[in-house]
């Protein structure tokens, strides 16, 4: 008989208590008492997660946290989290407004945020590379920002502000290209009916799935150079409790990591359990996961831990936000100190160089 993978999880875990237990036993009571664990004996109490999207692939680590009971084993108690998506609440409004202690969202719209009297700050940043892509026909190729002009070009109304930076990056005028509302992109592609969209993550993807020939690129390889599903607090979370959102980002990269080391497992969580009501088809989620992988899974991370931003990247995501007239600094947008911290403390859930799924 075959036993689930979250039980055979629970029960190395539990072995593994076991044998520190024995260990500390042998241990003199005087160094018994002064090595517990910070985690044990936190009490964070209950906490409010605002997702940006609907509950998909894209927060796969956070459910892998969150099942495995990484989140209970760092002092949380009901960990809420809140689908974003048509209708949803931004990680801006959920956080000024109390909705959410913590929230997943982009960017570019916590740098707008911020120019509107928010004060937000980004911990962690899940997707290196930014994930939009610019999708159209292997019939008729657009291969480079160039190949744009001229063009039929869907756009979403939530992706202007990206679609700005990247027309600036490459020296592009709006006016060269006919924008159309997104609509239903893809039957529109294959109906020729637009040259191209921009799509998000998954790219042409499932076009490709579906017998369609479809090619993309990434902005992000074009001057598009802002990261994605940012891990988003207030300043005053970040000032007062810094303890609470390490905690948080040590489930987070927990469960990342274990979501890369099993994501059959983990999209089955995002199937049968958080997005259940989604109706997802697994299938079409593996084709997702797979683009996903190339966007959260560079060299950067690969070093140094999922979540966490270089120096450099810090560098390129400021150049990028001022490519559309975020005045701002690293240090008024990002504070990555917390995440590069739970990696000091657990290089074990750093994937290193060679891995691949």
């Amino acid at each position: 008989m075959s036993v689930p993978h979250n039980l055979l999880r629970k029960a190395g875990a539990l072995a593994l208590v076991g044998a520190l237990a024995a260990a500390l036993a042998a241990c003199s009571s005087d160094a018994s008492s002064t090595s517990a664990d910070s985690a044990d004996s936190a009490d964070y109490g209950d906490i409010t997660v605002q997702l940006d999207w609907l509950k998909n692939h894209e927060f796969a680590g956070v459910f892998d946290a969150d099942d495995a009971g990484y989140f209970s084993d760092e002092g949380f108690g009901t960990v809420t989290l809140t689908a974003g998506g048509s209708g949803g609440v931004s990680a801006a409004t959920a956080l000024t407004s109390g909705q959410a202690w913590i929230a997943f969202g982009g960017v570019a719209d916590v740098a707008a945020a911020n120019e509107e009297g928010a004060d937000l700050r980004i911990v962690a940043t899940t997707y290196q590379k930014n994930p939009y892509t610019l999708v159209s026909a292997t019939s008729d190729p657009i291969d480079s920002p160039q190949d744009l002009i001229g063009k039929t070009i869907a756009i979403a109304d939530a992706s202007k502000t990206s679609w700005e930076a990247f027309l600036a990056a490459n020296d592009i005028d709006e006016d060269q290209i006919d924008v159309v509302p997104y609509g239903d992109a893809e039957s529109d592609l294959k109906l020729g009916t637009i040259d191209g969209f921009m799509g998000y993550g998954d790219g042409g993807a499932q076009l490709r799935a579906d017998g369609f020939g479809a090619q993309e690129f990434l902005l992000a390889d074009y001057g598009l150079t802002y990261g994605a599903e940012a891990v988003i607090v207030t300043a005053d979370t970040l000032k007062n409790e810094p303890e609470k959102i390490e905690a948080f980002l040590t489930a987070y990269a927990h469960g990342w990591y274990d979501a890369f080391q099993d994501s059959d497992y983990a999209l089955d969580l995002v199937v049968n359990d958080y997005g259940k009501d989604q109706n997802w088809d697994k299938t079409q989620l593996e084709l997702s996961w797979t683009q996903q992988s190339k966007l959260i899974l560079t060299d950067e991370s690969k070093a140094n831990g999922i979540g966490t931003v270089s120096d450099q990247a810090l560098a390129n995501n400021i150049s990028a936000l001022a490519l559309v007239g975020y005045d701002t600094t690293a240090e008024d947008t990002f504070d990555t100190s917390l995440i590069a911290d739970v990696y000091a403390t657990h290089p074990e859930w750093i994937l290193g160089a060679d891995f691949s799924e």
